[in-house]
């Protein structure tokens, strides 16, 4: 790679950069695939790519919205229509895009982190990094666990998406900024997490107050929202960076018990990554265990029988 280009990647506007880097590789790189991602989905995305091609090249978008503007900046000029392209954004709180299906693929749920956490992830784990059998006493007591913990975090996480969501249907309906910028976790104190139970600590009032600047939203849109909330698939249509929060510190709660109190694992879990698991390491070691929805593998299949 090029210094220049390495150059452009330290830039702050992640859109331009994107479009430029990818102007620059056109040449040298013109029978590849180019994707398109936001920040960290290339660890999910690009082992998925390559069971279809071995020829991608990745480029790092930002969010959402960064990739679809290089989407718009590549579509406005005619000489760069005829190089293979693919672009990844999550679906978020938005309503499904219609357009472009052909190169714009969206996740079926809420973020690729979402598509981490489920039972069958977490049996995965188990066996294969935990090194339990399916008939070991501790593999039921485990599965028991996130079940019933991941029940109850979605119970208590309900408000918040709610209103986050509502935030989101303001802005798309009025261009309005959110005023809202959300980190991988949700804020502290918020929610409790312990192998025992998963509880709340927050309302609207504590909302408002931890995030001032965000814009207003009618109360009753909310309750409206929590409502249909409250029956939704939640492992689904939730935040995916709170759910992938609660999947890993579940797994570090575990690792603790079997090491200290064994109270649910009665022998010591050897990890090798004990202690280290944080969001972006996490799509990255369990990517392989990670669901992959039927429609990337029919998108990357049409996109790639073109190239």
């Amino acid at each position: 790679m090029s210094s220049y280009i390495q150059q452009l990647r330290q830039s702050k506007d992640k859109a331009t950069v994107a479009y430029q880097e990818f102007a620059l590789s056109t040449k040298t790189f013109d029978k590849h695939l180019f994707c398109f991602f936001e920040g960290n989905d290339n660890p999910y995305y690009v082992p998925r790519i390559k069971n279809f091609t071995d020829k991608v090249y990745p480029i790092n978008c930002g969010g959402r919205d960064k990739v679809l503007k290089v989407y718009e900046l590549i579509s406005n000029q005619e000489v760069y229509h005829k190089y293979a392209k693919a672009f990844f954004i999550d679906r978020d709180f938005n309503s499904t895009r219609q357009d472009n299906r052909d190169i714009i693929f969206e996740t079926p749920c809420y973020a690729i982190e979402n598509l981490y956490v489920n039972q069958s992830v977490f049996e995965d784990i188990l066996i294969h990094d935990f090194q339990f059998s399916r008939n070991d006493a501790s593999f039921g007591v485990c599965l028991s666990l996130f079940n019933d913990r991941f029940k109850e975090f979605n119970a208590s996480a309900v408000l918040f998406n709610a209103w986050y969501a509502c935030l989101i249907d303001v802005r798309n309906q009025t261009g309005k900024n959110t005023g809202v910028q959300l980190d991988e976790k949700l804020p502290k104190g918020f929610v409790h997490i312990s192998l025992q139970y998963v509880s709340e600590d927050y309302d609207l009032v504590k909302l408002k107050q931890s995030f001032p600047e965000a814009i207003y939203v009618d109360e009753e849109a909310i309750r409206k929202k929590v409502r249909e909330f409250e029956t939704c698939n939640a492992a689904l249509v939730f935040r995916g960076k709170y759910q992938l929060e609660f999947f890993i510190t579940l797994l570090q709660l575990i690792i603790d018990d079997s090491k200290k109190e064994q109270q649910y694992v009665k022998s010591k879990i050897n990890y090798p990554f004990d202690g280290a698991i944080n969001h972006k390491r996490a799509l990255s070691i369990f990517t392989n265990y990670a669901s992959t929805p039927e429609s990337l593998n029919s998108f990357l299949r049409n996109l790639t029988t073109k190239m």
